[in-house]
């Protein structure tokens, strides 16, 4: 048997029969945040700290792909020094399945400072239960750059939890695939 990206070629009674298989490298090369772009082109840059967020949207973005990836030490440089926690204990048994942005909104005051508030939920499964935090987050522009403050929970602080759907059943994701072939796939 022979292997390229897209075909394998198997010898039948001697004679080479290619076939074509399906590999999903959508998911698996695109950041988390959902924007759509490659990691190494949307986030990464921003956690490795190799770019400043231009935006509060792309701070709140990066933010969420640092908690998938669990880098702490991004979650604390990109809080505001008056309200960042002495540290961050994240909950091993979490784990987030998407991000849907629901507004952004900008304002200025006298002085010239800006402040802004990204609303969003986050999707998540614990110990085999789905559910979703929505929150308002607020953020500051200060000494050059945007900084994370705090965030106003929306309805419950964890949102409904509802089991898992079925292997055959729609994913909770949003997308038109099975959550077997989604969501719920084994990860490498």
């Amino acid at each position: 048997m022979l292997r390229d990206e897209t075909h394998l070629t198997y010898a039948i009674d001697e004679k080479p029969v290619k076939i074509e298989i399906m590999i999903d490298k959508t998911n698996k090369y695109l950041c988390v945040c959902g924007v759509g772009k490659s990691t190494e082109a949307c986030c990464l840059p921003l956690i490795n700290g190799q770019l400043e967020a231009q935006t509060p949207e792309q701070l709140m973005r990066s933010r969420y792909s640092a908690y998938v990836m669990g880098n702490v030490g991004y979650l604390m440089q990109s809080w505001h020094p008056g309200t960042r926690p002495q540290s961050i204990e994240l909950d091993s048994r979490l784990s987030w399945t998407g991000l849907k942005l629901l507004s952004r909104h900008k304002k200025r005051d006298k002085a010239g400072s800006k402040e802004a508030y990204v609303e969003f939920i986050a999707g998540f499964v614990s110990q085999g239960d789905a559910g979703q935090m929505h929150e308002r987050s607020r953020f500051l522009f200060e000494q050059g750059r945007w900084f994370y403050v705090d965030g106003e929970q929306i309805e419950s602080a964890m949102g409904e939890i509802n089991p898992l759907p079925g292997r055959n059943e729609p994913c909770y994701c949003g997308s038109t695939r099975k959550f077997k072939k989604c969501c719920g796939k084994p990860r490498d």
